[in-house]
C-alpha cells in the first residue's frame, strides 16, 4: 500500500485557522515578551537554528524558562541551572546592554528617558558651573585691586635695634596707599638698596601681614669693637667694616681699635680676639696698630693695669693666653713694664724715657698715624 503524506498546504483553511489563532496570542504579549521574542529569533538565526515553533505564553514565568533554555542549548553551558531570579536578571541586563549599542526597543527607551534627562541636566550643571567660575575669577581680582584691601595700609619694622625704623622705611621707599602687590614685588630691589645705603644691616626680609601691611624683619651686623680716632669713636661691625658715624664713648664690653684703615686687618684681629678668654678681654683697654719695619703686623695691647703687650696679629690668639700668669709675676714684683711676645714671651719694667710717655699716654684717648699699608 503507496502511503501518501499530506501536508498542510492542502487544508488552506486549517492552516488559516493556525494563523488566525496564532495572531491574536502575538497581539496579547507585552512589550517585554515580544522584545524577548525577538531576541531568541536573532540568537536562533546567528547560531543557525530554526526559528521557535511555539509562540511564548503571556506568562512571564513560562517565558523566562524558554529563554533561559534556549540560551543554555546555545551557549552549552556546563555550569549548573541557575535560579529563575538569576535568569530574569541576566536576560533583563542583557536586554539593556543590546539595547544600549543597537539603540532602543519596543518601548525601552520611554524607560531610559528619565535617566538621558539626569545626565543631561547633570552636564549643562558642570558647564554653567566652570563658565561662572571663570568670569568670576577675574571679577573678584579686579574687585580686589580697586578695594582698599588692595592697597598697601601700613608697614612694621621688627629686630633693628641700632637704626631707626624710620630710617628703615624711607630706605625701602614704601608708599602707603599706593597699590600693595607692586610694592611688593619690587621688595628685593628695595632691599638691597636699603642695605647699600645702611652697612649695619645684614639682611632684611619683607612679608604681608594681615590683609594689606608689611612686615619688615631686620638683622644686623653685630658690633665688635669701636675705631678710635682724635677722640672720636666709631662702631665696627662683625663683618670688619668701619660704621662712618660718631658715637659716643663705648660702654667698656668691647674693645678700642686705633690707626687701623682697612677691614682686613681688622677681621684678622678680632679673629684671634675671639679666641681670648674673659679674663683678657676685660683687661684689654685699647689695641693699636704699630708696625715697624721688621714687622709689618706687630700690635700695641694696652691694659687696664697698665702694662702694655707687643705682639703680632697671628700671635694674639695664642700668645695672650699666657698674659694673667705674666702680669701675677709682675704684680707681686710690684713692677709696670712691657710684655714682649714678639719673638718669645718675656717681660721687661719701663725705662725712663717709656715712662715718660706713659705717663702723657692715656690707653684709651690715644691716636696715632699708622705705619704701612694696609
Amino acid at each position: 500500500m503507496e502511503v501518501r503524506i499530506i501536508s498542510r498546504e492542502e487544508f488552506p483553511e486549517e492552516n488559516k485557522e493556525q494563523q488566525e489563532e496564532q495572531k491574536p496570542k502575538q497581539e496579547n504579549l507585552t512589550p517585554w515578551q515580544l522584545a524577548n521574542m525577538e531576541y531568541l529569533k536573532q540568537k536562533n538565526l546567528e547560531n543557525g537554528e530554526a526559528e521557535p515553533s511555539q509562540v511564548p505564553q503571556k506568562n512571564p514565568e513560562q517565558s523566562v524558562e524558554t529563554a533561559s533554555t534556549n540560551e543554555s542549548v546555545i551557549e552549552k553551558k556546563e555550569e549548573p541551572k541557575k535560579p529563575d531570579s538569576e535568569v530574569v536578571d541576566a536576560v533583563i541586563e542583557e536586554d539593556e546592554t543590546e539595547a544600549v549599542s543597537n539603540g532602543p526597543k519596543n518601548g525601552s527607551f520611554l524607560d531610559r528617558l528619565p535617566n538621558i534627562r539626569h545626565e543631561r541636566n547633570r552636564r549643562l550643571l558642570r558647564r554653567t558651573s566652570i563658565l561662572i567660575g571663570l568670569f568670576s575669577i577675574p571679577a573678584v581680582l579686579l574687585l580686589y585691586y580697586i578695594s582698599p584691601l588692595g592697597k598697601l595700609g601700613g608697614v612694621s619694622v621688627k629686630g633693628n635695634e641700632n637704626i631707626s625704623a624710620e630710617v628703615i622705611e624711607k630706605e625701602l621707599n614704601f608708599t602707603i596707599g599706593d597699590n600693595l602687590w607692586s610694592q611688593y614685588f619690587d621688595r628685593e630691589a628695595n632691599v638691597k638698596r636699603l642695605k647699600k645705603q645702611e652697612l649695619q644691616i645684614e639682611n632684611a626680609e619683607v612679608h604681608i601681614d594681615g590683609l594689606n601691611s608689611f612686615e619688615v624683619k631686620i638683622k644686623e651686623y653685630p658690633e665688635v669693637a669701636y675705631l678710635e680716632s682724635d677722640g672720636k669713636y666709631s662702631p665696627v661691625i662683625s663683618n670688619g667694616k668701619i660704621i662712618p658715624i660718631e658715637v659716643p664713648k663705648n660702654n667698656g664690653d668691647l674693645p678700642i681699635l686705633e690707626s687701623f684703615t682697612g677691614s682686613k686687618r681688622i677681621l684678622k684681629v678680632l679673629e684671634g680676639y675671639k679666641k681670648l678668654s674673659g679674663e683678657v678681654k676685660q683687661g684689654i683697654s685699647q689695641i693699636k696698630y704699630a708696625p715697624t719695619s721688621e714687622n709689618k703686623e706687630l700690635l700695641e695691647i694696652f691694659m687696664n693695669d697698665g702694662n702694655k703687650v707687643l705682639v703680632s696679629i697671628n700671635d694674639l690668639g695664642e700668645k695672650m693666653k699666657y698674659y694673667p700668669q705674666i702680669a701675677k709675676q709682675m704684680n707681686d714684683k710690684q713692677i709696670k713694664g712691657v710684655v714682649d711676645m714678639e719673638a718669645g714671651i718675656y717681660s721687661y719694667p719701663y725705662d725712663e724715657k717709656s715712662d715718660t710717655e706713659d705717663a702723657t699716654q692715656n690707653s684709651t684717648d690715644q691716636s696715632g698715624t699708622a705705619v704701612g699699608n694696609d
